[in-house]
This record gives C-alpha cells, structure tokens and sequence, in this order.
C-alpha cells in the first residue's frame, strides 16, 4: 500500500510539473522555431513567410502564412494559421501530433508551363489532426468550407513526395477549377470524379 501511495503521489506530482510547463510554454517562440524547421526542409525553390506568430491557449498562430511555390506550381495561403499540440495522442500515436486549423485558406494559380496557367480557388476554413512520423505526415479529420470543401483522411510521405493512403470527399463549386484543374491534376493523382462538383480522392494502402 506504501508503495502504491508513493507512486500515486510520484505521477501527481509529474503530472502538475507537465502542466506546469505546458501553462507557462513560450508558445510564440517554439512557432517560430517551428515554422523555421519547417521552411528549412520544404524543397526548392518552395519558401515559407509569415506576418507574425502568436501564442494562443496550449499552442501558437501564424498570420498571413504563405508557401510559395508549392511543388515549384502553385502558392497556398491562409490568413491565420493555428497550431495545438496534443500529449495525449502524441503519445498514444508515438509520434508528435497537433489540432491544426486555418482561415481564409487559398490555392493561388497553376502554373504547368511559363505560360500556361490554370484557375485558383477559395479553401475557406478548414482544419485537421495532423501526425507527423520520420518521413510520413498523416491527415485526420481533414475538413474544409470553401469553393473546394474537403472531407477525409490523407497519409503522405514527404520523402518521397507521394500519397500512400487517402479517402478525401472533395465538393468543387469553382466550375473553372472542376473543369481546367481537376482534369489535370487527374493525371497526378488518384482522383475520380462522382457527380458533377462531386471528386474523390482516394488510394488504398498497400500493405
């Protein structure tokens, strides 16, 4: 029984010193630093600007985020960015996991030549359970509002700059984006169209 109060009382006692520290995080500054990482692994000639970070409860934001050149074609930004780590599931997933959520999200034009360029469009608000492995990143509860609404799960390696595992429910109501892009991006990726506005994105995982 000793014993037993005594480790009660040990995993009381780190479990207020974990929330200690989590209270008292700088958080404006590990989003800085994170964000650095980031910018520092995303591949040429992809770069990564921001206005400003702040700290928001158990996590941090990122305003006016952009990446431009994203896979050397196009630029996504959003107007806030917002990032909460969660402990629990990290550990759960033995891999750092995080609620991620954006606002006035947007997909800038293609470019697939010099000169040939096809629509952006609208990704509203959206948000996700995001884990992040050595060479996978991993999508959960993937959600957007915009012109492009998204609903689904998505598994990419990074590494390898390929989707492994993927159910997306994509609702388009950009009928130049469903008509130019779609078509085009059909040929990248594994998308199947439904119903008209009606996409989805999927690939089975192969084992």
């Amino acid at each position: 029984m000793k014993a037993v109060k005594v480790l009660s009382g040990g995993l009381v006692f780190l479990a207020g010193a974990a929330l200690a520290v989590w209270f008292f995080m700088p958080w404006q500054q590990v989003g800085e630093s994170a964000l650095l990482f980031v910018s520092r692994r995303l591949p040429e000639p992809s770069s990564l600007s921001y206005s400003a970070v702040k700290s928001v409860p158990g996590g941090f934001s990122a305003e006016n985020l952009s990446v431009s050149r994203l896979a050397g074609v196009t630029d996504v930004s959003c107007k806030t960015l917002t990032v909460v780590p969660d402990i629990s599931a990290s550990l759960l997933n033995l891999a750092p996991t995080c609620r991620v959520a954006f606002t006035g999200g947007a997909l800038d034009e293609i470019a697939v030549t010099p000169v040939k360029k096809l629509p952006g469009i609208d990704l509203g608000d959206g948000r996700a359970v995001v884990a992040a492995g050595r060479r996978e990143i991993f999508l959960d509860g993937l959600r957007s509002n915009g012109e492009l609404a998204m609903n689904g799960i998505l598994l990419f390696d990074f590494s390898a700059m390929r989707i492994i595992r993927a159910d997306v429910a994509l609702n388009v109501r950009s009928e130049p984006f469903e008509n130019e892009v779609l078509p085009f991006l059909k040929n990248l990726l594994p998308l199947r169209q439904e119903a008209p506005g009606s996409w989805r994105l999927f690939r089975e995982a192969v084992s």
